[in-house]
């Protein structure tokens, strides 16, 4: 049993979240609105807690596997009923398909006829055998007597089968031995029916509902656990069992070489991350995005000697302009703060000669078209070519991320900064938005140290956060 809360503006929008994410058969446990307000309007919000059942919510996982993206999102907006027809309809076609039994002809005890009945079906039923196999053993000569250029293809009307009393005894015996043949190959099919049959709906082992061998199920299980999610686990392992000779999967060192050589492959990270003149970060609240840019600048300060100016844009939150302004003192490097794209050409033409300016945003959820047009207003003109990096925490859940991820695409950022490293053991969500967004890695954020705690992304690190392999190293270690 799986028990979650979902917390909205209104019931309905509550609701609609409880079916997107635990089906349409996920039972109410309470609902109460919260005094507290939600988001940045100041509203009130209702909370709801629901619960589902893991079978129910394997099956619906199951059929959204099935489904593919365009026809997902239609079932995901149908109601309630219709999710539960269409989820009972392909459990059933998947189990009947899966687990039909071999033909077997069942007869009552009260229904069976008297033994000279039965001795003439019995013989009825052994004529036709030795009648099909006599038809079977004739074609297949003739079609080797064609072969050795004996025998001429004529087309000639059938001819009526000879009774068994007037064949010859060898040409009994080997209709015997076919119908034998033909009875064990029978067997055989029904054999390999029954070792394909699932014991059950749900599966026996992690990643099941994916396609997933058992092999490979300690491999998906790490990934997920990792925080990797179940759809992208399941499509890196998937192309592993088709890569992998058979023979290899049954070597969960060669499989875990496997993956990891994939994920290091297919991950995206900025080949210079300091390129450009102008660097904004945006983000959520509480996402880091101060933190990340003070690091980036002490860092660009100490470390490469660079000229650099810091700007914000953030008026709204009480101190964050005076906060800014501080760190630029202890940086010594120029501050100003940007309410409108115009101080932009005004502020431009004093800082010439500076190699970067770092800009700070305001937090938002861009919920609404104000805030984004807000947000539009204060970015710099196009001609400057900004380059936009989007903040994200790595403690914000995996749907979060990835909804904050679609919103911030209407300002174009080129990349994405994770942080909060340190905080986090579901480090494969990092991974998760790379590959839905297609984005590369800027940076990585692993501590509050300033400016030690910030290094830029590379595709090892990525790799060492998801396979744990510096920890297992250092217990190893340890172990010595």
């Amino acid at each position: 049993m799986q028990v979650k809360k979902f917390e909205a503006r209104t019931m309905k929008e509550a609701l609609e979240m409880v079916k997107t994410q635990m089906g349409p058969d996920a039972i109410i446990l309470s609902a109460r609105d919260n005094n507290k307000s939600f988001g940045l309007v100041g509203e009130g919000s209702v909370e709801i807690t629901a619960a589902v059942s893991d079978e129910t919510l394997q099956k619906k996982k199951f059929a959204e596997s099935r489904l593919r993206e365009a026809d997902r999102e239609k079932f995901l907006k149908s109601p309630a009923r219709q999710q539960k027809e269409l989820i009972t309809k392909m459990v059933e076609k998947h189990v009947q398909k899966t687990q039909a039994p071999a033909a077997i002809t069942q007869r009552r005890y009260i229904e069976i006829e008297d033994e000279s009945a039965l001795a003439k079906q019995k013989q009825m039923s052994e004529e036709r055998v030795r009648s099909a196999a006599q038809r079977a053993l004739n074609a297949f000569q003739e079609q080797e007597d064609m072969v050795r250029g004996t025998v001429k293809r004529v087309t000639t009307p059938a001819a009526a089968p000879v009774p068994v009393a007037a064949r010859p005894k060898a040409s009994v015996e080997s209709n015997e031995i076919m119908a034998l043949k033909s009875q064990i190959e029978g067997l055989k099919q029904v054999i390999s029916q029954f070792q394909q049959m699932p014991q059950n709906f749900v599966g026996t082992h992690p990643g099941a509902d994916y396609g997933i061998t058992y092999d490979l199920s300690f491999v998906f299980e790490k990934l997920t656990t990792a925080g990797m999610a179940p759809e992208i686990a399941g499509e890196i392992l998937t192309k592993a069992q088709e890569t992998l000779p058979t023979l290899k999967l049954k070597n969960r060192s060669l499989i875990e070489a496997w993956v990891a050589r994939y994920v290091l492959d297919s991950t995206k990270v900025s080949h210079n991350p300091t390129a450009g003149k102008i660097h904004c970060f945006v983000g959520p609240a509480g996402a880091g995005k101060t933190s990340a840019l003070i690091k980036m600048a002490s860092q660009m300060v100490v470390r490469e000697g660079k000229k650099i100016a810091l700007f914000t844009t953030d008026t709204f939150k009480v101190g964050a302009a005076d906060q800014m302004k501080i760190y630029a003192q202890i940086l010594n490097v120029p501050f100003s703060v940007i309410r409108t794209q115009n101080d932009w050409t005004n502020l431009m033409r004093y800082l010439a000669n500076v190699d970067c300016v770092l800009v700070d945003y305001t937090g938002l959820s861009l919920k609404s078209n104000e805030e984004i047009q807000m947000l539009k207003s204060l970015l710099p003109p196009a001609a400057l070519n900004p380059n936009v990096h989007l903040c994200l925490s790595t403690n914000a859940k995996d749907s979060d991320a990835t909804e904050l991820g679609r919103r911030y695409s209407v300002l174009g950022y080129k990349d994405v900064i994770f942080t909060s490293l340190d905080e986090s053991t579901q480090h494969g969500t990092i991974y998760n938005f790379m590959k839905r967004f297609d984005v590369p890695l800027h940076s990585f954020g692993i501590g509050p140290r300033v400016p030690e705690d910030f290094e830029f992304a590379t595709k090892e690190r990525l790799l060492d956060l998801i396979f744990k392999i510096t920890k297992l190293k250092h217990q190893d270690s340890e172990a010595v």
